[in-house]
């Protein structure tokens, strides 16, 4: 699993940047140690106002990626891309997938924020959920889990890349993905549904 996350991590380097103006990223905090991502102590709230423990739901699959509330250009296709792959999976296996976005942006983006954005999105809290942790440095140690590196702009736009990670129900990483589009990635669409079926 260590393997795993190094090479996630050392894929992030290399990832094309989400949109054109993130064209730098800052340097990632350490990585989580153990085989679990679901061992990570973050402290996160969702979009419900409710303290968020990653692998809480015991879900068979974690589908997770980062974004904030501001991006109007990245993120709300980051927004869109869950959403597509969550429904391109048939209607019985949604309930045994549970898709985590978390925000970039603690301090700005809040539950009531983060329940605005769900509504508008058509996000269902049973499947969705939008979360933001209590601080920055909180906030880079799970991006650093995941391979996203970001950096805050003077204009308060924060440059980051995109990534979309599947776990599984222990929280060890199946997929990952740096594709941005509306459409799921289809290998990762293939992953996460394999991984509901066994």
């Amino acid at each position: 699993m260590k393997a795993i996350l190094a090479m996630l991590l050392l894929g992030a380097i290399s990832a094309v940047p989400a949109c054109e103006e993130h064209q730098h990223a800052a340097s990632a905090a350490a990585a989580v140690s153990g085989e679990s991502l679901f061992q990570l102590a973050v402290p996160l709230t969702d979009q419900t106002n409710q303290p968020f423990k990653l692998g809480q739901a015991g879900k068979k699959a974690t589908l997770i990626t980062m974004f904030y509330g501001d991006c109007n250009i990245s993120c709300p296709i980051v927004l869109e891309n869950v959403k597509r792959t969550i429904t391109q999976l048939p209607a019985a296996q949604r309930g045994a997938v549970q898709a985590v976005l978390v925000s970039l942006n603690p301090g700005v983006d809040t539950a009531k924020s983060l329940a605005a954005l769900a509504k508008v999105h058509e996000m269902d809290e049973r499947v969705y959920r939008l979360v933001v942790s209590d601080n920055d440095a909180h906030t880079r140690q799970l991006a650093a889990t995941l391979g996203v590196k970001y950096r805050r702009g003077a204009n308060g736009e924060i440059n980051h890349n995109t990534r979309f990670v599947v776990l599984d129900q222990q929280g060890q990483v199946v997929k990952a993905s740096v594709t941005l589009s509306v459409e799921p990635d289809p290998a990762l669409l293939a992953a996460l549904q394999n991984r509901l079926t066994n």
